[in-house]
């Protein structure tokens, strides 16, 4: 049992420095194009942070453990939303940007609401099976947000934006070719390596202690996968950056919704079962309530002791997990 928890730890050290490794040289290519920070934010570092979820995905799903995929997808967003968010506010209250709140968390809300349609078409039946089709819908989602996401930056050009890329310029790292193609592969093998691990030992941990994957999926995997952005949020408090981090919270979190659950339906078609629901009705209520907090909140911002709520909500949520 020792040698599977520490294999999962390794796993997840793998994870976390393969995404590092891709984020760093993806990032790097996309200002030298003339990106913004949020546009990066909304998308390449999302996909970057979101990395470790979807190769656990395609182990995941390869294996044909559909409770790990949604359970990780669906935990991840929680954690997101409650642990990654709240812990950064403790550090710095968190910037609510009015573009990401009036825009980008409805577009996450119809993604849960999508999610919640497609495992509850056929209300009968314990379980709702999410075909490759559905899939197939679920990844082209995903394919229209980045677009609509560009698009988005396209129209938002002004001063300030121009400004900003001249000042990112300045700080671009000068990468050769070879040492961003040695990243980008040492980072893929990272993140290959490390889904087997955490993947392969989190089924044998479960089987061991009679947990559900369901269970695992959504604490254990999704606590170990949402490390990128904890530590994203915990870097941009420091820095008083916390403008980006829910860009980078809301992308990622469409994307866990969307992309995972759509990649691993299309290669394996995915058993949803209804105890789902509650975990996506908490992401709805999550959801609403930062979009009340900018509402009335003069400075548009995440204090301190909201943070504190929501690590509190957090702890309860695992909590009625473990009770279950």
């Amino acid at each position: 049992m020792l040698t599977e928890v520490i294999l999962i730890i390794l796993g997840f050290i793998f994870l976390i420095k393969g995404a590092d490794l891709l984020v760093e040289a993806a990032t790097n290519i996309a200002k030298r194009f003339g990106l913004s920070e949020m546009l990066i934010g909304l998308t390449i570092i999302a996909i970057g942070t979101s990395l470790p979820e979807v190769f656990v995905t395609i182990v995941s799903s390869v294996d044909g453990h559909s409770d790990l995929i949604i359970g990780n997808a669906i935990g991840s967003c929680i954690c997101n939303f409650l642990l990654v968010i709240g812990i950064t506010s403790l550090i710095r209250p968190v910037k609510l940007d009015k573009r990401i709140i009036n825009r980008h968390l409805p577009i996450g809300m119809a993604a849960m609401a999508l999610l919640l349609y497609l495992g509850n078409i056929t209300m009968f039946n314990h379980s709702q099976i999410i075909t490759r089709g559905q899939g197939v819908f679920l990844l082209l989602c995903t394919v229209a947000y980045v677009i609509y996401t560009i698009y988005e930056e396209k129209q938002l050009k002004n001063e300030i934006i121009e400004n900003e890329l001249e000042e990112q310029a300045e700080s671009i790292k000068n990468y050769s070719l070879f040492k961003t193609i040695l990243y980008l592969v040492i980072g893929v093998i990272g993140l290959k390596f490390g889904a087997d691990f955490v993947v392969d030992n989190s089924v044998i941990v479960a089987k061991e202690f009679n947990l559900s994957e369901k269970f695992i999926g959504m604490t254990i995997v999704a606590i170990g996968t949402a490390l990128p952005e904890i530590i994203t949020g915990i870097i941009a408090a420091k820095k008083d950056e916390t403008n980006l981090l829910l860009g980078n919270i809301s992308g990622s979190n469409i994307l866990n919704l969307c992309l995972l659950i759509g990649l691993g339906a299309v290669i394996n078609p995915l058993s949803f079962s209804l105890d789902f629901n509650l975990s996506i009705l908490v992401l709805i209520m999550v959801t609403l309530f930062l979009q009340l907090v900018s509402v009335l909140n003069d400075k548009s911002e995440l204090s301190r002791g909201k943070g504190f709520l929501l690590i509190t909500i957090y702890i309860l949520y695992i909590i009625s997990m473990i009770a279950e």
